[in-house]
């Protein structure tokens, strides 16, 4: 197995830890602005979900479970910088560049949302760094895992609009989108409106 670290440098094996254990986190101020570490820990906490079940009935959880649940830990190690959905006919893989273009373009089709910013879009080069990897800006702001991701998302919006409103739109619109456009699961969706612009200006491409 390779490295065990996330892109931000937590570990896997702590995470897992803190879910299996119920534990604060080692470094709450990191986590709590990490979309990487918040990623994981979604997820994490949906893998582990049948031992806690098993634990809370006072039932020994067979070695079977256990070994499918650490399988499942073993394999989000190895897509850091791609969200992973397994099917019976093989698995896709989704750069998290892709899932902020996505979020991106789906946060620009609410009304009066100006400009979402970043640059996530799809990418002609193969090389995990360069399509998913710490070479992209928009890659920063979305944390994935498995079937599930954090998205940080920027917007502009136009002067005049109802600003809690239309960010409300924007959480619920992404979330929305993610699950039906990539059948991933948007653990969170934070919505920073970073400037508001005159009604009617151009969007920037």
């Amino acid at each position: 197995m390779g490295s065990t670290r996330l892109p931000c440098g937590a570990d896997y094996d702590d995470l897992l830890t803190q879910v299996a254990d119920h534990a604060p986190p080692a470094d709450s101020g990191h986590q709590s602005t990490c979309p990487h570490c918040r990623a994981a820990l979604a997820q994490l906490t949906e893998l582990w979900a049948p031992v806690d079940h098993l634990a809370a009935e006072e039932v020994r959880t067979p070695e079977s479970v256990l070994r499918a649940v650490m399988a499942r830990v073993r394999e989000l190690t190895e897509h850091t910088w791609f969200a992973f959905v397994p099917t019976d006919r093989g698995h896709t893989r989704i750069a998290a560049r892709v899932i902020a273009a996505v979020a991106r373009l789906a946060a620009e089709e609410i009304p009066h949302v100006a400009l979402a910013l970043g640059s996530g879009r799809t990418s002609p080069y193969s090389s995990p760094a360069h399509i998913a990897g710490p070479e992209t800006d928009a890659a920063t702001d979305v944390g994935v895992a498995g079937s599930h991701v954090v998205v940080d998302i920027q917007v502009a919006i136009e002067m005049g609009a109802n600003i809690p409103d239309i960010a409300d739109r924007v959480r619920a619109h992404i979330t929305g989108v993610i699950a039906t456009q990539l059948d991933l699961t948007a653990a969170e969706v934070n919505v920073t409106v970073a400037d508001v612009q005159p009604v009617g200006r151009p969007r920037s491409g």
